[in-house]
């Protein structure tokens, strides 16, 4: 789950992807596809240097991090939008060991979650009336989808089961930070009110600043 070639071949996959993309955007304007290129270009620098690792090399948050450029983002974690068309987004989403993805909602979105590198990450919902709904585990073999809703729907947040998790986030809608929101003082009254069994995961995803 460590190892440089499983992320490699994922990936490798998102190459082809941007490749057919950059095809397309050819024929609508060059400032799409420079940006695409540029997107490219950069996964493609991480897997070389991916690929020049040993064989029994143990990958780490940081490299990751380092490696594809993340930067930090408002829930907590670390991401880059690598795709945006004008029906989906996709982004690598790092969340190292004890970091979180704080309680949050989206609007009229769908989003899937992929594990491509590292443990998995432990989804918990609470649906839109406050009241606990599951907890689901993005792993290997099981997407995780939030599912879309024509005004805000579900609350949910992430967090790592080991070492760290990097997934892609695929939004479609596409992603827009004016359709997402994360959860305010108000809300998590609510949820403590409505769900003391669970108290510990609403504290534990609770934003810093709340």
């Amino acid at each position: 789950m460590y190892s440089p070639e499983r992320l490699i071949e994922n990936l490798s996959g998102y190459l082809g992807e941007l490749e057919e993309l950059i095809s397309a955007a050819a024929q609508t304007g060059s400032a799409e596809k420079s940006r695409l290129l540029i997107e490219k270009s950069n996964i493609e620098t991480y897997v070389g240097k991916l690929q020049a690792l040993p064989g029994n090399h143990r990958l780490d948050a940081k490299h990751i991090e380092s490696g594809l450029a993340l930067e930090p983002h408002p829930e907590g974690g670390f991401y880059r939008e690598f795709i945006r068309t004008g029906a989906c987004t996709v982004i690598f989403y790092l969340l190292p060991e004890q970091a979180i993805s704080s309680w949050h909602s989206l609007k009229d979105t769908q989003e899937r979650f992929r594990l491509i590198s590292g443990d998995s990450l432990l989804i918990p919902k609470i649906d839109a009336d406050g009241l606990w709904k599951s907890e689901e585990a993005v792993t290997y073999e099981n997407d995780v989808v939030i599912e879309k809703n024509q005004d805000f729907g579900d609350w949910f947040g992430a967090y790592p089961s080991g070492e760290y998790g990097l997934v892609t986030c695929e939004c479609r809608g596409p992603f827009e930070f004016a359709k997402f929101k994360i959860i305010d003082q108000e809300n998590l009254a609510a949820f403590h009110g409505k769900n003391p069994g669970h108290k510990k995961i609403i504290d534990r995803l609770s934003p810093k600043a709340a």
